[in-house]
């Protein structure tokens, strides 16, 4: 470890202000390894886990480093926080409050009242008071509201959580109008991190409803708009070039039109990629502003500037070094090469809108696109025009920033690489084997074949329609189909469909069960002349290839790529937990890898704030 520790812990710090929970749990884990027992970095891991919606493994890891008995209260409050997120994961989607398990809430309000004993802290009493009102126990939740409001009033830290634990006291009072002026108040204090005010914002939300619901409340939504977090967007316009001249005054307009819609917007978390012109001038205003950049590339780096940047001059390359110097994260949608296929612009744009989305979504942010654009429809593959009708078409808003028309004897620019078949496009990928296979004696493989693989069979069977690719050998299964969402649901009917058979009479010392990569990349379609049939192959087909040997068994790893595409598609049947950056299998690199699972209960609608 070449950095130290107080360093890593800054960094932490910084991840956790900005809601990046992905990184903060990253940062803690691989510090851990060197410090094991440092209390502030096992805080953080559980913390980051419980903020990816892993809550189960954030409470089995708090138990594991026994935070339990820390003296720091905020450490112990994490028990609680957990066990009320499960609560309300039970919740169903479309009427929360309809068939609640009234005892799950219970469970954890015990767990806060416990804790406000110890500690006497307004935030352990107002969490108390708001899952007993949940709980039913009416009584009990008014008793702590009124002890939290006073424990609050005497509060002499920050002014953000004290205001906002009176606000919520004051709602489960019955006062909308007094929480009103706490909210206000809370809301001045803008250095509390983005993750914290919009989860503020989503708890005063969802008690304000229980309470029109139990108790007849009337209030004003508009109370709540103070919290409203920043706008996390998705950005994208065209390259300025001889084709589509800007002059200065011309760029310093757009310039100017860019800051003045971020900051209208209050925008402060942004995804793009990084081509000379509108991106690189959307993400130095972005960064003037103090926001949060995220750069998606569609390949290398220093690939994309060859083609991307230096043919349209060389202050645009300076301004792109500087912009990667300042991001937050640099990432690249493959790792492969470029070979001159437009396909693989249009594939980043697509990684970089479902990434927004699914931050936003973190967040309980707005999402919006922000685009520099001749308002010209094309029928390009790729493009700022392909682009924002993708956004349109998925129902999220668009504010175009009008920019000059392409001069009419200039044409496109054309990319070599374009011929069909020599053509990589992107699809989903799907790499299965079964965990004890290689243990089977001959009479269990023949089982495997007759009994097991027959209703493996039947669930493929069912998406045959929708599958480009099937391959398998042994017990591996290899496939290629357009949509993420298809993989998804084959992985999860795969998981169940071996969960659910008898494997009583077999020898073996463990069941058998399914590990399963998922990873969303360019691959070809090629002939095997061996096999005398076509089949997909690429380096992103070995790279999911190298994703399954590292997936436990039972579980479905999809990569980044995957799950900003699953939710790119827009079905929301799916969920996913971040599981970590993991080192796949023969060194083939490190990914951050997401659990896929289906979203059998609605999202935590409430998430305890810090």
């Amino acid at each position: 470890m070449t950095r130290s520790i107080e360093e890593i812990k800054s960094e932490i710090i910084s991840a956790q202000k900005t809601g990046d929970y992905l990184r903060e749990y990253d940062l803690a884990q691989a510090a851990l390894e060197f410090n094991p027992h440092d209390e502030f970095l096992q805080h953080c891991s559980v913390l980051a886990l419980s903020r990816c919606n892993a809550k189960q493994r954030a409470l089995d890891s708090f138990y594991s480093y026994r935070l339990q008995l820390s003296s720091n209260e905020y450490v112990r409050a994490l028990e609680p926080r957990i066990l009320k997120d499960l609560a309300f994961q039970s919740l169903e989607k479309e009427q929360p409050f309809q068939n609640m398990d009234r005892e799950k809430f219970r469970t954890a309000a015990v767990s806060y009242h416990q804790e406000f004993g110890k500690s006497g802290s307004h935030y352990a009493a107002v969490n108390a008071a708001i899952l007993y009102m949940f709980s039913g126990d009416r009584e009990q939740a008014v008793e702590l509201a009124g002890a939290a409001i006073e424990m609050a009033r005497k509060d002499r830290g920050p002014k953000f959580f004290p205001q906002i634990s009176r606000a919520e006291a004051c709602i489960l009072l019955r006062r909308p109008d007094v929480a009103a002026e706490f909210i206000a108040e809370a809301a001045k204090h803008k250095e509390i991190n983005l993750l914290t005010r919009a989860r503020a914002r989503n708890q005063l939300m969802l008690i304000c409803s229980y309470m029109v619901m139990d108790a007849g409340l009337e209030f004003d939504p508009a109370i709540l708009d103070p919290l409203l977090p920043e706008t996390v967007i998705h950005y994208c316009g065209h390259i300025f070039d001889q084709s589509r001249k800007l002059d200065e005054a011309a760029e310093r307009r757009i310039s100017n039109q860019i800051e003045d819609r971020i900051a209208g917007n209050h925008c402060a978390i942004a995804y793009g990629s990084l081509a000379a012109g509108a991106d690189i001038m959307f993400a130095e205003a972005i960064l003037k502003r103090g926001g949060e950049l995220n750069v998606w590339l569609p390949f290398g780096k220093e690939s994309f500037c060859e083609e991307l940047v230096r043919p349209y001059g060389e202050r645009w390359v300076q301004r792109f070094h500087d912009c990667i110097g300042k991001a937050h994260t640099v990432s690249c949608a493959t790792e492969s090469d470029y070979l001159g296929e437009s396909s693989l612009f249009n594939f980043c744009a697509d990684v970089a809108m479902g990434m927004a989305i699914m931050r936003a979504g973190s967040l309980y942010a707005k999402v919006m696109q922000l685009a520099v654009w001749d308002q010209i429809a094309t029928s390009q593959r790729s493009g700022t025009y392909t682009n924002i009708a993708k956004w349109k078409e998925l129902g999220h808003h668009t504010e175009v920033i009008p920019a000059p028309a392409r001069l009419p004897e200039q044409t496109p620019r054309k990319y070599h690489g374009e011929h069909p078949e020599y053509r990589r496009e992107p699809h989903a990928i799907l790499f299965a084997d079964v965990r004890g296979f290689s243990k089977l004696c001959d009479r269990d493989i023949l089982w495997y074949f007759n009994v097991l693989q027959p209703e493996l069979a039947k669930v493929i069977g069912k998406f045959r329609a929708e599958i480009q690719h099937l391959d398998t050998w042994g017990d591996a299964i290899f496939l290629v189909m357009e949509k993420a969402s298809t993989a998804a649901r084959i992985a999860l009917e795969l998981n169940n469909a071996i969960a659910a058979i008898d494997q009583s009479g077999l020898d073996i010392d463990a069941p058998l069960l399914m590990r399963i990569g998922l990873h969303f990349g360019p691959v070809y379609k090629v002939y095997d002349h061996l096999m005398q049939s076509h089949t997909y192959a690429s380096n992103d087909v070995n790279k999911t290839a190298r994703i399954e040997p590292v997936t436990p068994p039972g579980e479905i790893f999809g990569t980044e790529p995957f799950v900003a595409m699953l939710e790119l598609e827009g079905e929301g049947w799916a969920g996913f937990d971040y599981a970590g950056t993991i080192p796949s299998a023969k060194d083939f690199g490190a990914f951050r890898m997401f659990h896929v699972r289906p979203k059998h209960a609605a999202p935590v609608l409430m998430c305890s704030i810090e």
